[in-house]
């Protein structure tokens, strides 16, 4: 029997009976089913007998809306004996997924994809999580690649529960890579409010009064404006949660380093490796700018496979801090898993 599982917006529960009309209002829009291999739902007849049977299959779940109770997707945990598409080993998973086409682009699928991975390796002590999309699938891969999926293989024709010809492709993470990276998550634009922007700046403060020694007390008061914007601008941010309170964070801008902070408690404990190997092996970072005033990032860098092939007077705002740009220079470096 599925539990009821919760997240900060949504509720993971059973699918009822009662919810086949919702399913029909979401699940009969084309852009949905087809590119994922299903045909959309003709009727709240048809939604209701995919609940009696497909849905109710165990660890299958309604992605009900906390704010109004509303099922709008659906995700589910799948076991070598039930339908699953990667060829699995015993004691691993599949996961599966979808989200009503108003809700796309509001973070809240990969929301509940790291709900069920935490379901798979805390409660159900799966070894590892595969996840299969059909080429062209992209909304899909990307979700997978927010929760910490990386590619395994491709697989050419294959025949789609809709009877045709496709190729597939399969990501995977294990249980060893989930609890290296479950405490670090892709915040995404709607995420960023002004609200949750400010704990990442008192971060920041925190982080260069202890680190940056070179700056005076007025120099961080005048590079704090520049803080909140680069946030919410970067491309990707990356941010570390301890008891949901974030104590570090990456920003990451055309496989550049753009900066990187962690709460003094955390300095020094192995965050910012973990960080920096994350943003190389995910984003395929190469780049980063580091104060020369402060040796001991520098020396942090060049652990990890960096080198200095530039050195500026100042820094991008035109403070007289010198920067040294560093780029990753081997392959087999310690920067590399």
């Amino acid at each position: 029997m599925s539990n009821h599982l919760e997240t900060s917006r949504l509720i993971l529960r059973p699918w009822q009976e009662a919810d086949a009309e919702a399913l029909y209002k979401y699940a009969k829009n084309p852009a949905i089913g087809p590119i994922a291999g299903w045909h959309p739902h003709t009727s709240v007849a048809e939604s209701l007998e995919i609940i009696r049977t497909v849905f109710a299959a165990p660890e299958t779940y309604a992605v009900v809306l906390k704010e109004t109770g509303e099922p709008v997707g659906s995700a589910g945990i799948m076991f070598t004996d039930g339908m699953h598409s990667a060829a699995m080993q015993d004691n691993e998973a599949e996961i599966g997924y979808w989200i009503g086409v108003p809700y796309w682009g509001q973070g809240l699928i990969p929301e509940a994809v790291r709900c069920l991975l935490e379901r798979c390796f805390i409660d159900l002590g799966v070894s590892a999580v595969w996840c299969g999309y059909y080429d062209g699938n992209n909304r899909s891969r990307r979700v997978m690649e927010k929760c910490g999926l990386t590619y395994h293989h491709t697989e050419t024709g294959n025949v789609s529960p809709l009877g045709d010809i496709r190729t597939e492709h399969f990501m995977r993470i294990t249980a060893e890579e989930w609890q290296s990276l479950r405490l670090i998550r892709e915040i995404g634009r709607t995420e960023r409010t002004d609200e949750f922007t400010e704990q990442l700046v008192r971060v920041w403060e925190a982080s260069v009064r202890a680190s940056h020694h070179f700056l005076t007390g007025e120099d961080i008061r005048r590079l704090s404006p520049w803080v909140a914007p680069a946030l919410k601008e970067t491309e990707t941010l990356l941010v570390s949660f301890q008891a949901d309170v974030p104590v570090g964070f990456m920003g990451i801008q055309d496989r550049k380093i753009e900066m990187l902070f962690l709460a003094p408690s955390c300095i020094g404990k192995g965050l910012g490796k973990q960080f920096v190997h994350l943003a190389v092996n995910r984003y395929q970072v190469a780049y980063v700018d580091v104060n020369e005033q402060n040796p001991h990032a520098a020396g942090f860098y060049h652990h990890l496979g960096f080198e200095t092939f530039r050195r500026d007077e100042t820094d991008d705002q035109g403070n007289p801090f010198p920067i040294l740009r560093m780029k990753l220079s081997s392959p087999d470096s310690d920067g590399k898993e």
